[in-house]
């Protein structure tokens, strides 16, 4: 049964942009071809295809999953509206298709090379949409892959060399990993549905300790990155900076696990950590 709209209009496409999520990915995209000396004009035009690309990607995910945001304590915090309502369904999808089609064109004029990553990512998005990948492994495992996917999309519109492929696995595990977090930050809402993720699988102990093994492997990666010699000093500073940090949570929430702790860390991985880190990647590359 629809709910009662709650969004007017203008705010419904708000929620639909997801900018919690895609403003991130604009900047690993954008980071990444500035880091492969694309130039700034064409490193710009890469965030706006990547975001274009992200917004299309996840308002995808809330025309797929309307019907399951509807139940429980889900509704509330997912602020889907095409699940009460506040849009057509077919708007919503309509909207997706829009932002995908706008990055293919800009990814097609500006760097052409980046279509193959973008193709890939694409067919990730449509795979989950499908909901082709729902075991819990598959779920960390297509998080993650994205993430590397949206380094190679910045990447490929200039030269990428063997520290952003560094880059690259530092996002994938990162991601992989950060699933767990996100998996135990929605463990209230998610245990009324029939969404399979990893506590439920394995519990919070053992997904908490997963996801601090896979931080760990990313911020070696991050570090390995440096000394490639892609990346000046300033670079290694802020890495550093960001390790430290990182190790710190890790430790926390491996040893304190909780669904409040995760919704903390889950906003300092993806919005300080990840600002860190695109910075020294644009920094170290001047």
């Amino acid at each position: 049964m629809t709910k009662k709209p709650r969004f007017s209009k203008p705010m419904s496409f708000f929620w639909l942009l997801r900018l919690n999520r895609t403003i991130m990915v604009a900047m690993i995209t954008g980071a990444s071809a500035f880091a492969a000396g694309a130039g700034t004009a064409t490193s710009l035009w890469m965030t706006l295809a990547g975001w274009c690309l992200a917004v299309g990607g996840f308002s995808l995910d809330f025309y797929a999953d309307r019907d399951l945001d509807m139940k429980g304590p889900r509704s509330e915090v997912r602020h889907n509206p095409l699940s009460d309502g506040s849009l057509p369904p077919a708007t919503g999808l309509a909207f997706s298709l829009t932002f995908l089609t706008v990055s293919f064109i800009i990814t097609l004029i500006v760097s052409p090379w980046s279509l193959l990553p973008w193709a890939i990512t694409l067919a990730v998005i449509i795979g989950l949409a499908r909901h082709l990948f729902e075991s819990p492994i598959a779920r960390a495992l297509t998080l993650g892959l994205l993430q590397a996917l949206y380094v190679f999309i910045g990447a490929a519109a200039g030269n990428i060399g063997l520290g952003l492929c560094l880059i690259a696995g530092f996002f994938f595990f990162a991601m992989f990993g950060g699933r767990g977090m996100i998996d135990i930050r929605d463990f209230p809402q998610d245990e009324a549905t029939r969404v399979q993720t990893l506590p439920r699988r394995y519990g919070i102990k053992r997904t908490a300790r997963f996801t601090a093994v896979c931080l760990v492997i990313s911020y070696i990666f991050s570090l390995a990155a440096y000394f490639t010699g892609d990346f000046s000093d300033i670079y290694l500073y802020l890495v550093i900076v960001f390790v430290v940090i990182g190790l710190v949570c890790a430790w926390l929430f491996a040893t304190r696990p909780s669904p409040k702790l995760a919704y903390i860390l889950t906003i300092v991985f993806m919005m300080v950590m990840g600002t860190i880190i695109c910075l020294a990647m644009v920094l170290g590359s001047i």
